[in-house]
């Protein structure tokens, strides 16, 4: 009958070889243990044959995983009679958590193209702070006119959707925003976004590389 009891020979595990809630016990060799201290909050378990114990503590990997997620939406009605550029009432700032993290943007845009006559042409485009990051050879993002008749005036109305998944290499509060104009102002063309509190919506995604 066993008695629970070591015998001659017989050796132990010695409790004193802890000392820290956590710590583990793990062998270097053969029949050889060592204490592998408890890691750090968060840390998890990871084979590593280049430490003592072949284990090691270690952050998880955080690649493809959505960090953080910001949503803006706007009803403002936003009137552009210019051939330049110009803000579209529809944005939003986000602040990465890390340099490489990447930043999906996902937009619909509400607007209306006008005229009173055809042939106008609504152009868009997205920014990352001053830097068009939609923009293919300077042509941007672009809406033709269908002529549908309102009033006195041809109005096409539309949604510009888009996605984008940028890069900015940053940790810094970033802001991304649509721009938009008509290409020709002639017979009262303009581009209108918002119209009637028609709402556009921006939503950033970040990433984890």
């Amino acid at each position: 009958m066993s008695t629970g009891r070591l015998g001659a020979g017989d050796t132990a595990i010695q409790p004193t070889i802890v000392d820290a809630k956590g710590d583990l016990i793990a062998a270097t060799a053969a029949d050889t243990v060592s204490k592998l201290a408890v890691g750090a909050n968060d840390t998890v378990l990871t084979a590593d044959s280049s430490t003592a114990t072949g284990l090691k503590w270690a952050t998880p990997a955080g690649g493809g995983k959505v960090l953080q997620v910001v949503e803006a939406t706007t009803i403002s009605d936003t009137t552009i009679a210019s051939t330049a550029m110009t803000d579209t009432a529809l944005t939003a700032t986000i602040t990465p958590s890390a340099t490489n993290s990447k930043v999906l943007v996902l937009i619909n845009q509400s607007a209306t193209v006008s005229s009173t006559a055809a042939g106008k042409i609504a152009q868009f485009r997205l920014l990352r702070g001053a830097t068009d990051i939609s923009s293919e050879g300077g042509s941007g993002l672009e809406a033709a006119i269908t002529a549908t008749a309102l009033s006195s005036n041809l109005v096409s109305g539309f949604f510009v959707t888009y996605a984008n998944l940028d890069s900015p290499n940053t940790t810094s509060a970033t802001t991304y925003k649509m721009q938009g104009k008509v290409t020709n102002t002639g017979d009262s063309g303009q581009v209108r976004c918002q119209r009637n509190n028609s709402p556009s919506s921006i939503i950033l995604i970040e990433i984890g590389a």
